[in-house]
């Protein structure tokens, strides 16, 4: 900040001084002469004043300097300087609230602890404020003042004190002057303070407009006053001030216009994400996005094509920031204008980069996932554009697979030499299985040591949480990630796209996918007309459902045997439940139907809002081999799946988890 120009010729200090002093060796003049006692305690009141004054004075200019960071170095020079002007002073301190002095004219003081005397005597004064303090210790008379914030927070003490014998030497000298100069004083007691106030208080009214013409926002009108003293100075020094404020309104202004142009690129950005969970048949396809700045440059997409295929897509564009969410925005427009005409990956990601390179700065480039999902063949045909290696997770033997692609990013290479390397890639996927693509803020994340996450420990990571399916497998990686860089913030964009093969049918033979809305249609079923019961999420509330199948329609007329495999394989699911859904949680509860069914079967249901997972997927066991006996795992299973015409798990409704269970009718053949 620039310093106002201009020099203080009069001092308002001194001239406010010199009159006090004039006025008060007047009065005790004109009565010294009969009075010594009346003299004693005029200019005691006129000493007392003053120190009250140079008091109020300091605790004033220390205002600004405690509101610093080191005070001590303005507050030292001021009680230095107003030593040297008044050198009668025997005590000038200005503490902090801690009692610890900031303020001193010995450099030695600084920072030492100050305690007002213990036998300080306090002088009755009407002219005290609040807070402020006046007595006498000894031979010294001490005024303090509390050093206050403009908001009324107390920020230290000022104390101001000067020895007695200073009086007394003043009121010998007066009394030796008095006589001679008593008319004169009389004289200038009356004329010179009504001179000085009426010409101090004269630019005061000045500024006082000009202070209101700031307040009502008037900020490019100066404010003109000629006056040599401080009020002059103080006039610049407001003139400066309104105009850094005009410059302050405009700097807000542009800040403002600049953060509702960032919230809105965010706004469209997150416009052109994906909602929630993407359903296909018995596919379950989630994504997760975490921009390093405001805005990013990946993107991930999944849309409907023809005959009931989805699209998904994975980007990420060379930088971050606003020129990445521009360019992620082309290649969204892109891909939703050639997606219904390009069936073949390959192809279409051929012509993002024909079209996508016309605009591209040289340098930049995106790496693009492009898969194309087919859920009635569970069938995905893909191409990479040098995106990274798509994550596979196998049910069937519990592998993780990377699968890599020899694709070269779009704008990479100019003049159409990508189509030479991408090509349309096939995997066909089964129940359990899942699939995870993911740009570069995921795997090359650091850590404090500068190790990168790594695509090894990404697969690690998918395979442990594969199980709880699609949220379960983001939630797995973001925390891992997390972890790992000590949750700092993303140094890149973070983008996870997962896809889960989450319909399993297994039942007497026949094999049918049981899709969310249908589970959903028959929980509604059973609210209307079946039969329910809760039971809490522990091992030995299950014992219960015996009880409950006995009120159960058809089970009342099975026969024994009959009976308890009914009830061994609804306990055998419940426990399931329990067991992963749950994590044996008991102050949580799942909840049972008996559902009547037109079809001429026993129809069951079970809901849960536990954890989704995935119902193990192993071959059926051969129950005359003695480790299968010994092991006793899988078992379960096993009496489920030959119990049952249908057993069904669909993680993940609006509704919750849903287990739908079909027995066949007692007529039938079990």
């Amino acid at each position: 900040m620039t310093q106002p120009k201009g020099k203080v010729v009069w001092s308002i200090r001194w001239i406010v001084t010199v009159a006090a002093v004039l006025l008060t060796a007047g009065a005790v003049a004109s009565v010294g002469a009969v009075a010594e006692r009346n003299t004693r305690r005029a200019l005691t009141a006129e000493i007392e004043t003053r120190l009250l004054l140079d008091a109020r004075t300091l605790a004033l200019a220390s205002t600004g300097a405690m509101l610093g960071d080191y005070p001590e170095l303005t507050l030292h020079p001021l009680a230095k300087e107003l030593l040297a002007r008044q050198p009668e002073l025997s005590v000038i301190v200005v503490t902090d609230i801690r009692g610890v002095v900031q303020g001193h004219p010995d450099v030695r003081s600084l920072g030492q602890s100050y305690a007002p005397p213990s036998k300080l005597r306090p002088i009755e004064d009407a002219r005290l404020a609040q807070g402020e303090t006046l007595g006498e210790d000894g031979g010294t008379l001490l005024a303090s003042v509390p050093v206050t914030h403009p908001d009324g927070r107390r920020l230290g003490l000022a104390v101001v004190g000067m020895p007695r014998s200073y009086l007394d030497r003043v009121i010998t000298d007066a009394r030796r002057q008095q006589i001679a100069v008593l008319a004169l004083f009389l004289g200038a007691a009356v004329l010179v303070p009504l001179v000085l106030v009426s010409q101090l208080l004269r630019p005061i009214a000045t500024l006082r407009h000009g202070i209101e013409r700031i307040g009502r926002g008037e900020l490019d009108r100066p404010l003109v006053l000629r006056d040599r003293t401080e009020l002059g100075l103080l006039a610049t020094a407001i003139n400066q001030m309104a105009g850094e404020l005009q410059q302050a309104q405009a700097d807000l202004v542009e800040r403002e216009r600049l953060a509702h142009e960032m919230e809105l690129a965010q706004r469209i950005q997150r416009s052109l994400l994906p909602k929630g969970t993407a359903r296909a048949g018995a596919f379950l396809i989630q994504g997760y996005h975490r921009p390093a700045a405001e805005v990013g440059g990946d993107y991930y997409d999944v849309f409907d094509l023809a005959d009931g295929r989805i699209g998904v897509v994975v980007a990420d564009v060379a930088g971050k920031g606003l020129a990445g969410c521009l360019v992620m925005s082309m290649v969204f427009s892109l891909m939703r204008a050639y997606r219904d005409g390009i069936a073949s990956p390959a192809s279409l990601l051929t012509q993002v980069d024909r079209r996508l390179a016309e605009t591209l700065e040289p340098g930049s480039f995106v790496t693009l996932f492009y898969g194309v999902l087919d859920p009635n063949m569970g069938r995905m045909t893909y191409a990479s554009a040098g995106h990274n290696p798509l994550v596979q997770y196998r049910a069937r033997d519990r592998s993780v697979s990377r699968l890599s692609t020899r694709g070269i990013p779009i704008g990479a290479i100019r003049g159409g030499a990508i189509a030479t390397t991408l090509e349309d890639h096939t995997l066909q996927l089964e129940p359990g299985d899942i699939l995870v693509q993911y740009t570069d803020g995921v795997n090359e994340t650091t850590n404090a040591r500068g190790e990168q996450f790594g695509l090894e420990r990404l697969g690690s990571t998918v395979a442990a949480a594969a199980a709880g399916g699609t949220a379960s497998v983001i939630d797995a990686i973001v925390a891992a990630i997390a972890t790992w860089t000590d949750h700092a913030p993303p140094a890149d964009d973070e983008t996870i796209l997962v896809i889960a093969h989450q319909g399993t049918s297994e039942g007497d033979g026949a094999s049918e996918t049981l899709f969310s809305g249908d589970a959903e249609k028959l929980l509604h079923q059973a609210r209307a007309r079946g039969l329910a019961m809760t039971l809490p999420a522990r091992m030995d509330a299950l014992e219960r459902i015996g009880a409950w199948l006995r009120g159960c329609p058809p089970a009342r007329m099975l026969p024994e045997r009959d009976f308890g495999l009914l009830t061994t394989t609804l306990y055998e699911v419940c426990a399931n439940i329990v067991e992963h859904g749950y994590r044996e949680d008991s102050s949580r509860s799942l909840d049972l139907w008996w559902v009547p069914d037109d079809l001429g079967a026993t129809l069951f249901l079970v809901r849960d809002d536990g954890t989704p997972f995935t119902p193990d997927a192993a071959p059926d066991l051969d129950f005359g081999d003695p480790n299968v006996r010994s092991k006793g795992r899988g078992i379960g299973l096993q009496i489920i799946r030959r119990a049952t015409r249908q057993a069904t798990y669909v993680p993940g409704t609006r509704e919750g988890n849903l287990t739908v269970l079909r027995f066949p009718h007692q007529r039938e053949e079990a």
